[in-house]
């Protein structure tokens, strides 16, 4: 779900992350046989008669168009989880609702050693597929910890917190409230709050359905402080979403740049994905009938000429 921390500096306004875990599907702990379901959007009439417009009318209402977050949601479900360097991962499911994980793993880009991660989902269900409370963590031997909890209080509201403690310091917060309506979504995410430094993110995002098709936005990011340049920037960013049949743009157009991302998907299994430029690829192989998977993970970026190979195995 890109990095408030550099709210100044991104050129995309519609990434919020902060480096921390990506919450999992509640799904793929509450059952392990259990699939997320995707809603595609259906394209309105090319014609531009009174009669068309009194034949689309009759359709129905306008659905809710999602979150600002999940804007190119399209494209990232089709790019694989990739790693760098070598990794060794141990599963194991205690019950319906809670599973542990082991990890230890060798890399440049992320710190390397061991790293205990939990992950609970309660039993509270909206939908078919997703169940709440989530909470799920990992640390390390030395308390470096990551934190996840994610909460839906009702059919419209629903609560995300993460948060980042390194050295016994809470390096970084994050609570971000979505508002669901008939036909649009309303967010609000405080990003490291400070009472002490004065210092602190707010961003507010919009995304309203126009059209069965068309989904079109905007976002406010605010950032105070003292290290900020005169104390307080903003930045303002548009979003939208076009749905046609099986394809899918969506774009994030800001003042420092635009992230585009275009998604196809050619018949029951084989889809496309092209976000800015990125190419990545994660081999599995099930080593029968040992309870081990090897894994081979690869991206690249064409525009920045780098290249990240990674080979792991995961038991359980």
């Amino acid at each position: 779900m890109g990095n408030v921390l550099a709210a100044s500096s991104s050129s995309s306004g519609s990434s919020l992350g902060l480096g921390l875990l990506e919450p999992v599907p509640a799904e793929s702990v509450t059952s392990s046989g259990g699939s997320g379901s995707s809603s595609s959007s259906t394209s309105p009439s090319s014609a531009y008669s009174p009669v068309d417009f009194g034949a689309a009318t009759k359709e129905g209402p306008l659905e809710n168009p999602g979150t600002v977050e999940d804007l190119h949601k399209k494209c990232k479900d089709l790019q694989a989880i990739t790693f760098e360097g070598a990794k060794i991962m141990l599963n194991k499911g205690l019950s319906n609702h809670f599973q542990v994980s082991h990890t230890l793993n060798m890399s440049n880009v992320v710190p390397s050693g061991y790293r205990f991660g939990a992950t609970y989902v309660g039993t509270t269900q909206y939908s078919p597929t997703e169940a709440f409370p989530v909470l799920l963590g990992d640390i390390d031997p030395s308390g470096n910890l990551n934190a996840n909890v994610i909460h839906q209080f009702s059919p419209r509201i629903r609560c995300k917190f993460a948060s980042q403690v390194q050295e016994s310091k809470m390096v970084a917060s994050q609570l971000t409230t979505d508002y669901k309506g008939n036909d649009y979504t309303a967010s609000l995410t405080v990003a490291n709050p400070s009472i002490f430094t004065n210092s602190g993110v707010i961003v507010g995002q919009y995304l309203q359905s126009i059209t069965s098709s068309i989904a079109l936005g905007a976002e406010l990011a605010y950032q105070f402080g003292p290290n900020v340049p005169g104390r307080q920037i903003a930045i303002v960013s548009a979003v939208g979403r076009y749905s046609s049949g099986n394809s899918v743009w969506s774009g994030t157009p800001g003042q420092n740049g635009m992230h585009l991302c275009y998604y196809q998907k050619g018949s029951q299994q084989p889809a496309i994905g092209l976000p800015n430029w990125h190419i990545s690829g994660v081999l599995e192989k099930r080593l029968q009938p040992l309870p081990f998977t090897l894994a081979l993970s690869g991206r690249m970026n064409h525009v920045k000429n780098n290249f990240r190979l990674g080979c792991g195995l995961m038991i359980g």
